[in-house]
């Protein structure tokens, strides 16, 4: 009550509630590619496309669906027949490098985007929050621009009492003597009964 006044709190947004849907969906969208055998290859990439839109993730969505489409086609028409060695090496190694190919990048970009600072915006704003009231910390990398220097402190100073705020002080001063009127005049009409 009579300590420095508390800097003011100030409301921290959420972490996102849907960081395990998050995590579910890189899940879901690596096991589709894994274990359809590279046929859905392209259904990571498709997402990363329409989350991103960026144009180099169209285009690998578009080659991914090309070679997976590809090798969907060539097993459909050759299913009846007996691959040759080389043939089956060359089939293999191009499911596994899409699969391994469409997975790694998906994941990496994924996670890359959702570790960016203001990558997402939080479900929700709890009420009252000011979002140009935050306090930002820069990263030790990026030093902000709009912060003072900080100026040391002359080499010898001489010891200064406490800060005590007036504000506060007189605040509380009101507020007793309003009290003690309160007081004063229920003894007196406390003393008249």
């Amino acid at each position: 009550m009579y300590g420095p006044p508390q800097a003011p709190q100030v409301p921290q947004p959420p972490k996102s509630p849907a960081s395990g849907g998050r995590i579910a969906l890189l899940v879901l969208f690596s096991l589709l590619a894994l274990l359809s055998c590279g046929f859905l290859a392209w259904t990571p990439m498709l997402r990363l496309a329409i989350v991103t839109r960026r144009a180099l993730d169209w285009v690998l969505f578009g080659l991914t669906f090309l070679v997976a489409s590809g090798l969907f086609t060539y097993a459909g028409v050759t299913g009846d027949e007996e691959p040759t060695t080389t043939e089956s090496f060359v089939a293999v190694g191009i499911m596994v490098a899409l699969v391994a190919g469409s997975i790694t990048y998906y994941l990496v970009t994924e996670i890359r985007r959702l570790d960016r600072p203001g990558a997402t915006a939080p479900a929700f704003l709890p009420p009252g929050y000011d979002p140009g009231a935050a306090v930002t910390v820069p990263s030790p990398g990026n030093p902000n621009p709009y912060a003072r220097p900080v100026v040391p402190p002359p080499a010898v100073q001489s010891p200064q009492p406490p800060a005590v705020p007036g504000h506060r002080i007189d605040q509380v001063r009101a507020e007793l003597d309003e009290l003690s009127d309160l007081l004063r005049h229920k003894r007196e009409d406390d003393g008249r009964a």
